[in-house]
């Protein structure tokens, strides 16, 4: 039981169905198979084997779902580098995970070769465009015999490694077990088939991109709509064009859509599955979704976790507003003392502790860090970090990352139950809360707020906004209204290590 026989699967079901439509082409599944196996004779000819690591640094194509599977098929494992990372920062990661080798596009064959030119380790160089080492091209000349090679579901599949938004990035193992643990949970939850049309514009060099949404596409035999632009405009035409039925984004992204002034035209009727992840989709969206006639739906996960744990369908969306749904299945889940971390403390029903998570999905462990393992795995639970409470239905509620959580006075503030009031104020496009230094308190709120286009905001109007719906300490001390988006990462969060860095002397530090 492995991800290379998935291929082979729909090879022979389904063998002229469409596999992955790109701009420029249309795989089926015998043709994905065919070239996959020739790929596979050709990492397997450079010296490939299974276990040995395998790094892509790639923008969304075709080669890169190629790469990928045909590494399936003779066990390698797959190392996604993040296409906006510097030299620097790729070296690092190429050389914790001892990589054999590494594919790069074109477009970033330049910063690859930086990065290998430094790196302590020899790397072969394989060039989804010539120049950068092997051609790509030419591995699709061995023969097309399936190399059906030993792989069991308890192989790592993946290394994925985390932003490092807390230090040094680390690399989530990710089995192949794990990962079709999660692509069977998504199909169940989200009803996806053979006959269902996925599109992705975002990287597959993320976890989002390459394990939850590729994989559940692909072991469901369903059609990916491969893009690399991620555009309103360009997105409401994909849908409309492709009959997409299954979308996934951040919730601003569905937020810039509906602004489009031409969003009324296009017809998005054969949308399903609508899904948002990475924060919570305030109340005022999911009310102009639904007006839209848009299914709208939530979820939770997290890198070590496969991308997804948890997840909202869209008929609750509203009357669970701010849950991120319930666990999936085989999924069980937890919430403990955050601040003992020694052991597994549960706190009282209903209060608010650190999520953990246990089930098949979840990863053996991070790369060569057997102590962030430790720290990390406690008796078989995942540490989520995240701070979160359960409802008397089960419904699951982050209130926040307990390494966002701020004390102000003695008292725990949370940034994102602040940012749930801040998002449903008129006018507000997209804001972030971040705990500054103060003298007084320990530490204090500030708001950072960017308004719509054309729309007026002021402090005023975001405290007094605030002011009975939250409690007076956890009101805003600072706010400042931003005439740029706030940065977010690949994966569309905000990066706060970022945002705390720049606004930590607002309050005069502490």
């Amino acid at each position: 039981m492995n991800l290379g026989n998935v291929v082979r699967f729909w090879s022979g079901y389904n063998p002229t169905g469409e596999a992955v439509v790109t701009a420029d082409e249309v795989v089926t599944w015998s043709a994905l198979h065919e070239r996959t196996n020739r790929i596979a004779r050709g990492l397997a000819a450079l010296g490939l084997e299974r276990g040995d690591r395998v790094g892509i640094l790639a923008s969304n194509c075709i080669e890169y779902l190629e790469a990928a599977i045909a590494g399936y098929k003779i066990g390698t494992i797959l190392v996604p580098l993040n296409i906006r990372l510097t030299a620097p920062e790729l070296r690092y990661i190429i050389e914790h995970a001892g990589c054999r080798a590494v594919i790069a596009d074109a477009d970033l064959a330049a910063v690859a070769a930086e990065a290998l030119d430094h790196a302590s380790i020899a790397v072969d160089r394989i060039g989804l465009a010539p120049g950068f080492g092997v051609d790509f091209a030419s591995l699709r000349t061995h023969p097309d015999s399936d190399p059906d090679a030993p792989v069991d579901r308890t192989d790592v599949a993946y290394i994925c490694y985390t932003s490092g938004t807390t230090g040094s990035p680390k690399g989530a193992m990710l089995t192949h077990g794990n990962v079709l643990t999660m692509a069977y949970n998504r199909e169940c939850s989200e009803g996806v088939t053979p006959s269902s049309r996925v599109y992705l514009p975002f990287p597959l060099s993320f976890t989002g991109g390459l394990v939850s949404v590729w994989a559940p596409t692909y072991t469901a035999g369903a059609t990916l709509v491969l893009d690399r632009f991620v555009d309103p405009l360009r997105i409401l035409q994909i849908i409309e064009s492709q009959r997409i039925t299954s979308f996934a984004a951040v919730p601003v992204i569905f937020d810039t859509m509906l602004q489009h002034p031409d969003f009324a035209t296009f017809d998005l009727s054969s949308l399903q599955v609508m899904g948002a992840g990475g924060a919570a989709v305030p109340e005022s969206l999911i009310i102009r979704l639904q007006a839209a006639g848009l299914p709208m739906s939530q979820g939770y996960g997290l890198t070590e976790g496969c991308g997804i744990s948890c997840w909202l369908p869209a008929h609750d969306a509203r009357r669970k507003v701010g849950s991120c749904g319930r666990p999936l299945m085989h999924t069980r889940v937890r919430f403990v003392d955050p601040d003992v971390h020694d052991a597994l403390s549960d706190v009282p029903a209903g209060e608010v502790g650190e999520l953990i998570i246990k089930g098949p999905e979840v990863m053996v462990g991070y790369w060569n860090a057997p102590e962030a393992t430790a720290s990390t795995l406690v008796d078989g639970w995942l540490r989520t970090g995240d701070l979160a409470r359960i409802d008397s239905e089960g419904y699951v509620y982050i209130v926040d990352r307990a390494k966002d959580m701020l004390i102000s006075g003695g008292l725990n503030v949370y940034p994102a139950e602040i940012e749930l009031v801040l998002s449903a104020l008129e006018g507000v496009a997209e804001c972030a809360v971040i705990g500054v230094p103060d003298r007084k308190w320990g530490e204090t709120p500030v708001a950072l707020v960017r308004p719509l286009p054309g729309a007026h905001v002021t402090r005023e109007a975001v405290l007094e906004h605030c002011r009975g719906q939250l409690a007076d300490y956890k009101l805003p001390r600072y706010v400042v209204v931003l005439d740029e988006p706030l940065p977010r990462g690949m994966s569309g969060k905000v990066l706060k290590r970022d945002l705390r860095e720049q606004y930590r002397e607002i309050g005069g530090g502490a």
